[in-house]
């Protein structure tokens, strides 16, 4: 049994050398560019990080968008996806419902820097209105997962608090990130840069110290905080000028665009 073993930045470097002939080979004339993102191209890999590469095609077979494979290979993670040009660009740097984890994603050249450079320039087009679109989209999520918390504590549903209050948590970041044109860096990071977010419910770090100390078990200040930030919430939606609300429920009216589903 091989588990998990700690790798050190130059053992994932001698990997990437290896691999690159391999991944080349694999899309033959269709191999554009090979480059690694997120923690190793940060230079923050550590112990367990994971490799993480992404491969350019010219083209990709009828009815895909992306390819990709993981294999655990001496106790840690290595994956690969492979994509066009074009199909990175709009799920990975354009404003879209997983940008909020789209800051890990810089990338290091390791065949065709010149594409690699001109993709890593890439700006998306009207961000800021693009970010407030999605955090209206979003924010109907916010108050589902508010209710489930609610819900829980009015039932004193200890035993199902955790998942929930955490759930609730993670909708809140992704709407802040919107709000604040910020996308998160990693996982592990997320609670210390929403603290310096500027935009942001006044109550929000008190949520976080509570999720860090584990204070949800106290259904009493959690229920208090949580409506709080709620209500924070709503007024910076309302001082930015952006209508959270419908004025009725009529599926023949139109909705707000960013929650239309298709």
């Amino acid at each position: 049994m091989k588990g998990i073993k700690k790798h050190t930045h130059a053992d994932r470097e001698k990997i990437i050398e290896k691999m690159a002939p391999m991944i080349k080979k694999k899309f033959g004339d269709n191999f554009v560019a090979l480059a690694v993102c997120c923690s190793f191209a940060r230079n923050e890999d550590v112990d367990y990080s994971d490799l993480e590469l992404v491969a350019f095609v010219k083209s990709m077979p009828e009815g895909k968008s992306q390819g990709g494979m993981a294999k655990m290979y001496d106790g840690m993670l290595i994956e690969l996806m492979w994509m066009t040009r074009e199909t990175y660009l709009k799920t990975t740097l354009d404003v879209n419902e997983n940008w909020h984890y789209s800051g890990s994603d810089r990338l290091i050249p390791i065949i065709n820097e010149e594409f690699i450079a001109e993709i890593s320039a890439y700006h998306p087009p009207d961000i800021k209105q693009q970010c407030l679109d999605r955090a209206v989209g979003c924010f109907s999520e916010v108050q589902e997962a508010v209710t489930k918390v609610l819900n829980a504590i009015s039932q004193k549903n200890h035993e199902g608090m955790p998942i929930l209050f955490f759930y609730m948590i993670l909708e809140m970041l992704k709407v802040l990130s919107f709000l604040n044109q910020g996308p998160y860096v990693t996982a592990s990071r997320m609670f210390s840069q929403a603290r310096k977010f500027e935009t942001k419910p006044e109550s929000f770090n008190r949520l976080l110290n509570m999720a860090r100390a584990g204070g949800y078990n106290d259904l009493t200040s959690l229920c208090r905080i949580t409506v709080a930030v709620f209500e924070e919430f709503e007024a910076i939606f309302e001082n930015l000028g952006l209508e959270l609300y419908d004025d009725n429920f009529d599926p023949n009216e139109p909705v707000h665009k960013m929650r239309q589903m298709e």
